[in-house]
Formats: C-alpha cells, sequence, structure tokens
C-alpha cells in the first residue's frame, strides 16, 4: 500500500517498495501531467487505474493537485488502497520547488525536482517537465538528456499535447495534459508496461463526464507552432 512519505531521493513511497519497483520483471507505469488546479480529474484517474499500477509519475504543472490528491491517503483507507506503491514527480514551469501539503495532523513538505530518475523494471525512467529541454520545438534535446542518463523511457508535459515517439532504444512520451488540453487533443493520460517483450504504452482521454477511453494521438512531430 502507498505511504505518503518523501524518500531523500525525491520518490514518494516506503523504502522497500521503490527497491521492489526497481526490480520487478513487468512493471505499469501510470503517467500525468499538467493539471493546473483540477485535483478532480487527477483524483478519478487514481481511482480507476492507481491500484492495477506499479508506480505513478507526475510531469508537472500541478505538483499541488496531485500532493493534495495523494494526502488523501492518510485520512481515506479505501483511497489509499487505489494508489500504486511508489509515485515520482517533477517541476513545472508553474510549480514551486517545494510544496507544503496540509494534512489532518500535519504540514508537510516535499521537494520537486525538475529531473527525477529512477528505475522500474531493470530500466532507467528519465522524468521531467520539458520546459528545460524547449520541447515546444522537438524533442532533440530531450533525447540526448535521457540518452546521457542511459535512461530507456523519458517522460514529459508541458506542450498538453499527447506524443509518442521510439528514438533509437529510448522511448519519449507525453500523456498530454489531464485538465488542459490544446491541438484539439482530449483531457488525456497515459499508461506505460516494461516487460520480457519490450515496452507498450496506452493513451486514454478523459470524457466530460470523467469517464475513460483509449485514445490514438495523431503521429506527428512535437511543436508548439500553433495559430
Amino acid at each position: 500500500m502507498f505511504e505518503f512519505v518523501q524518500q531523500e531521493s525525491t520518490l514518494l513511497g516506503n523504502s522497500a517498495a521503490i527497491r521492489e519497483l526497481a526490480h520487478k520483471d513487468t512493471a505499469r507505469i501510470l503517467v500525468l501531467s499538467d493539471s493546473h488546479g483540477n485535483a478532480e480529474v487527477v483524483r478519478a484517474i487514481l481511482r480507476c487505474f492507481g491500484m492495477a499500477s506499479d508506480a505513478l509519475c507526475f510531469c508537472g504543472d500541478g505538483s499541488r493537485d496531485f500532493l493534495s490528491v495523494l494526502a488523501r491517503s492518510l485520512s481515506d483507507a479505501d483511497f489509499a488502497k487505489c494508489l500504486p506503491p511508489v509515485a515520482a514527480i517533477a517541476q513545472g514551469n508553474g510549480d514551486d520547488s517545494t510544496c507544503t501539503i496540509r494534512t489532518a495532523n500535519n504540514i508537510q513538505s516535499f521537494s520537486v525536482p525538475h529531473t527525477k530518475l529512477f528505475v522500474a523494471a531493470g530500466k532507467v525512467i528519465f522524468l521531467t517537465h520539458g520546459h528545460l529541454y524547449d520541447v515546444y520545438y522537438g524533442s532533440k534535446e530531450l533525447y540526448h538528456a535521457a540518452k546521457r542518463e542511459k535512461a530507456s523511457l523519458a517522460l514529459f508535459g508541458h506542450t498538453h499535447i499527447p506524443y509518442a515517439k521510439e528514438e533509437g532504444d529510448i522511448l519519449l512520451l507525453n500523456p498530454g495534459s489531464c485538465a488542459r488540453p490544446r491541438r484539439g487533443s482530449p483531457n488525456s493520460f497515459a499508461l506505460v508496461t516494461f516487460n520480457h517483450k519490450g515496452t507498450g504504452y496506452q493513451f486514454f482521454a478523459v470524457t466530460e463526464d470523467m469517464q475513460f477511453e483509449p485514445y490514438q494521438p495523431p503521429h506527428e512531430e512535437i511543436s508548439l507552432l500553433w495559430s
């Protein structure tokens, strides 16, 4: 079960769960980004998909939403059962480097790093928001940053446009925005799976009545030079 505590590494969860995630044969990663004040959609996604996931990644711009939703696990045992045992967060351009969350019995401060590396099923995951790598104009800088870290998966947000591309042996994936989509895309998020067969992913659209439908975004190069 998820433990609402931040390790020195900035990962959320207990140390045993983090070690177990690194050595699993198969890992399922739930990826969200850019909630921009909409904690309700974060909570709804976690209620539906969190229990079947091994880890949760938030790619920034909504860190307070994300952490406040996770904090509900302290007072809601049923909701706590819905959460993956490990969570990771990255600082968006609209986030602070620290976030203070008030719970029923305490006030806790959490570090929100610009980038985070962690291991799932033996694969290195590179998590960031994307603004430091000019993702408005393409994924080249992000790819090289992930390659330097020997990552197999680079997760990012910032563009609010769902996107996935395999570049060499690295999967670059943006789940889109779960609250403020752009370019005609729906509110969206993604699931990524590592196993002995390789890496797979599935996007989901969030409907107006908070239902979730499989979604395939257009295959196009990232660019935010929209009108």
